[in-house]
């Protein structure tokens, strides 16, 4: 089955390996160079944790090998943690080790992989962390956006917080250079203590229950200040939610319209004035009449559209903010599942580790019999090989053997030859002797016996 790796998404990242076997390090450099932006290398510890130092900003996560001279992997790991609590690392080691394992939960390792490394499972370590990078990034981008929403909402408006009895939390610095309270005036004191005294509280309940109801409350209010006198104020109340998505309090958000409404409340007070006028001064001419009634009316439509604007402009502030608010929540959970398994707490992150333990021990105890089977049809292929050979070599001997027998027998047959030719030769020799025999015996028996003797020697 192919495994699922985001390519871009390892493309932005920059690798510390460190490994102290050359050969090791340069191969699995060199794979992983074709996934990453960078990669960084050490032969030891102690050039590891140099070189991290020099370019810990430029470095996403590091891959080192436990077991090495002059500073060990969990050496390196340690001083890093000192100025570094965050960098995800993953070791790779030779052997499954309860200290290993403790010291690791201890560091935050992010993986414990057993040496000869398995590519695939380092590819989708390195995937996971990743992944988990990348929301964190987008975590941060997002609350960077959120607290630029925030500055500029706190900037332009008096901004109040309460719970969710709608009890006064805190309110902005805006909000106390308009209205001449302090802070510690209001943290307490229920919301609608501020409103002015000609408001009707049945405002101030619409807006409680639109909170309630994680609804979102639009008006105009009229609020008192420290000195008695009063502001209006354009007013928008969301709520506060927790990570349950439960309502924990409001945001109450106002800008200040009182010149605008003063105005807006004079023009309403000229045209009844100016109506009034027109009907006590009938003669005057009509048209002119006409005009002083079309530019009221106009400033009337310009004062409501620019009104209209800001509300406009407000509601994308606060639309935007529940957004982004609601998206960060759900990043966060997504976050937070993705890392439950292994930082929700030590315990879990131990007996976890210690199951990786247990399955990195069973793959070792696998891969010593797949070993053991190897030797086995090693040793056996050579004791086949000898065997071969050994009785090639016999049947070389018995070649030889044969060749040597034959050329006995053939040697048996030219001695048997020879042999009858001697027989034939003594044969005839002891006739020609036996013939000598007779001829002395005749001479003998014909001379002196004296002389005879002294030549032809006693018989």
């Amino acid at each position: 089955m192919a495994i699922s790796i985001d390519k871009k998404l390892l493309k932005r990242l920059r690798v510390l390996y460190v490994e102290d076997d050359d050969t090791v390090r340069a191969d699995l450099a060199a794979l992983l160079s074709n996934f990453f932006d960078k990669i960084y290398t050490a032969k030891d510890g102690n050039e590891g944790l140099t070189l991290y130092k020099e370019k810990q900003d430029n470095i996403d996560i590091i891959i080192a090998d436990i077991n090495m001279p002059v500073l060990t992997g969990i050496e390196m790991l340690k001083e890093i943690r000192k100025f570094d609590k965050d960098i995800p690392a993953i070791f790779a080691t030779a052997y499954s080790d309860n200290e290993f394992l403790s010291e690791a939960i201890k560091l935050k390792v992010s993986e414990y992989i057993i040496k000869p490394l398995d590519i695939k499972e380092l590819m989708i370590a390195l995937d996971s962390i990743a992944r988990n990078i990348y929301h964190d990034f987008l975590i941060n981008q997002q609350n960077k956006e959120l607290k630029k929403y925030k500055e500029i909402i706190y900037s332009n408006n008096m901004v109040i917080r309460t719970d969710k009895k709608m009890i006064i939390s805190s309110v902005n610095d805006t909000f106390c250079e308009i209205t001449g309270f302090e802070n510690s005036e209001l943290v307490g004191q229920e919301l609608s203590t501020i409103k002015y005294n000609e408001n009707d509280i049945s405002i101030y309940k619409k807006m409680y229950d639109c909170v309630y109801h994680n609804k979102t409350w639009n008006g105009e209010l009229k609020n008192i200040k420290r000195d008695g006198s009063y502001y209006y104020a354009d007013t928008t109340a969301v709520s506060l939610l927790d990570d349950d998505a439960e309502v924990i309090g409001a945001l109450i958000i106002q800008k200040d319209v009182t010149d605008k409404a003063i105005k807006r409340r004079d023009i309403q007070s000229s045209l009844i004035k100016d109506k009034s006028e027109i009907f006590k001064k009938s003669k005057e001419s009509v048209s002119e009449l006409h005009q002083k009634i079309n530019k009221l009316n106009y400033e009337i439509e310009s004062l409501s559209q620019e009104l209209e604007k800001e509300k406009h402009q407000k509601d994308n502030y606060i639309y935007t903010l529940e957004k982004y608010s609601l998206e960060n929540r759900r990043i966060k959970s997504e976050l937070e599942q993705a890392k439950n398994m292994s930082a929700a707490s030590p315990e879990i992150g131990k007996k976890l580790m210690l199951l990786t333990k247990d399955n990195t021990d069973l793959k070792i105890e696998i891969k010593k019999l797949e070993l053991k089977l190897e030797s086995i049809q090693e040793e056996h292929g050579k004791e086949l090989k000898q065997q071969k050979v050994n009785y090639e070599v016999k049947i070389d001997d018995l070649d030889k053997e044969i060749s040597s027998l034959k050329d006995k027998v053939e040697v048996l047959g030219t001695v048997e030859s020879v042999s009858q030719k001697l027989a034939y030769w003594k044969e005839k020799a002891k006739n020609e002797s036996k013939k000598v025999e007779k001829l002395e015996r005749e001479i003998l028996s014909y001379g002196d016996k004296t002389l005879m003797n002294k030549i032809f020697g006693g018989k």
